[in-house]
């Protein structure tokens, strides 16, 4: 590829990146907004337990995220051969399978209400009790969220970003006007925080379903519903299963090691870092997703080694972006925490201190995320599937437990940035084993 047709695309990618980093931050703040409603008026127990069902809340994303996933890749190939009809069945297969998986879903998990509380590190009954108030509202979220996070992709493919930025942002009006008439009126507890979080993301799917039939032009039948197109979803976004139980399973990791060793102090300060890392984690993700669309429309269009160059002028753009992300959260790291109100003075200092830790992770993490998704879309997937699993548990932990015996329990938050970063040279050694150093090195 020349390099003016290299640049010419240039703002393309800025524009995408800045989309879906923007539409996550915005619907991530509603989840932040609940955090820090918690803390300001429901108390350190309470965030404690909002805290322990980050694990499940990974798992509702997962879940929604499998569908999503898939259907950005498939997607994103269907965009690039200007297959309309293809386009039409990746949307309508993913989101009919989304609803109805999510409501299944959402029923069983309300069954097991408490025995999940239990699991998730609740070691007093009334720590449990108000874990399985949030989660009780929480679960109902999950066909929302599954379609929430489809329905995206699909308008930034037809050029509809206003829409979703819009619909984002009426998703954090909608949820911080009820936070706050729970808190104020209803007095609520954690129930009506959850709740309120529901139909937030109910409005915000509405709101993009028209658009996505109107402006959009996509087209919605059940004619166009077909396992295969479904298997096939299923096929690349799995790796995104992975990822979020991954990401799970290390949250449980660091909630019962911090709840048997560090007590409430601990859990507060793990709730508080892990709410706003739903911020910090958006540019990972944006990242992520945008290299999960666009390498697969590449692609599609222009063949791998087009692919290949893109991946390399997203990968410089994560590490400018990243390094100013990094150094403003080490500055702000205090006024950030202090947005929660923690009552106790230990728990403020203990989440100042891992939030600097935690965000030293940002660089290697999108990395791996980038690569990740670009060696899925080769479907290079032994490779795709091993980075996943060694960036988001298996080297973290290993670094967790590794800390857990040598350092002070405060440094725990540091195992993400020393896991990560060995995935990230450990993941170069992949690539020049798989032959695909050559199309990604920065």
């Amino acid at each position: 590829m020349s390099e003016t047709a290299e640049s010419s695309r240039d703002p393309q990618l800025g524009k995408v990146v800045t989309v879906q980093i923007v539409t996550m931050l915005i619907a991530v703040i509603a989840i932040l907004i609940d955090g820090v409603l918690t803390g300001v008026y429901l108390g350190d127990e309470s965030l404690a337990a909002y805290g322990l069902t980050n694990p499940v809340a990974m798992l509702l994303v997962a879940i929604g995220g499998l569908l999503a996933s898939g259907a950005q890749v498939l997607g994103g190939r269907y965009a690039g051969r200007q297959d309309r009809e293809g386009l039409d069945r990746v949307l309508t297969t993913s989101t009919v399978s989304g609803f109805a998986g999510g409501l299944i879903i959402s029923v069983v998990i309300a069954l097991f209400v408490r025995p999940l509380c239990t699991a998730l590190g609740a070691g007093t009954e009334d720590l449990a009790v108000l874990t399985a108030q949030y989660l009780k509202g929480l679960v109902f979220c999950l066909p929302a969220m599954v379609i929430g996070q489809i329905l995206p992709s699909f308008l930034q493919m037809r050029g509809c970003r206003r829409q979703i930025i819009v619909a984002a942002l009426a998703q954090i009006v909608t949820d911080v006007l009820l936070d706050i008439l729970n808190v104020t009126v209803f007095h609520g507890g954690l129930l009506g925080m959850a709740l309120a979080t529901v139909v937030s993301f109910y409005v915000f799917v509405l709101l993009l379903l028209v658009p996505i039939y109107t402006k959009a032009g996509y087209r919605f039948s059940f004619r166009y519903f077909a396992l295969p197109v479904l298997g096939q979803v299923f096929r690349y976004g799995l790796l995104y299963l992975v990822y979020k139980l991954s990401v799970a399973l290390m949250g449980l990791f660091l909630n019962r090691m911090l709840s048997a060793r560090g007590g409430l102090d601990y859990l507060a300060a793990n709730s508080i870092i892990f709410a706003v890392e739903l911020i910090i984690g958006a540019f990972p993700s944006g990242f992520g997703s945008t290299t999960s669309m666009m390498i697969g429309y590449e692609k599609g269009k222009h063949g791998e080694e087009a692919a290949g160059l893109l991946c390399r002028r997203i990968l410089r753009l994560s590490v400018i972006v990243n390094v100013l992300q990094i150094a403003a959260v080490l500055l702000l790291a205090r006024p950030l925490v202090m947005m929660f109100s923690p009552e106790s003075e230990a728990a403020a200092a203990l989440s100042v201190w891992g939030l600097r830790l935690y965000a030293l992770s940002v660089l290697p993490n999108t990395v791996n995320y980038i690569i990740r998704n670009y060696e899925q879309n080769m479907d290079h997937m032994g490779s795709a599937y091993l980075i996943c699993l060694m960036n988001h548990v298996v080297l973290p932990v290993g670094a967790g437990l590794a800390l857990a015996a040598a350092a002070p329990l405060r440094d725990i938050w540091l195992c993400f940035f020393i896991g990560q970063g060995l995935c990230v040279l450990i993941t170069w050694y992949i690539l020049r084993r798989s032959g695909s150093r050559k199309e990604t090195r920065v």
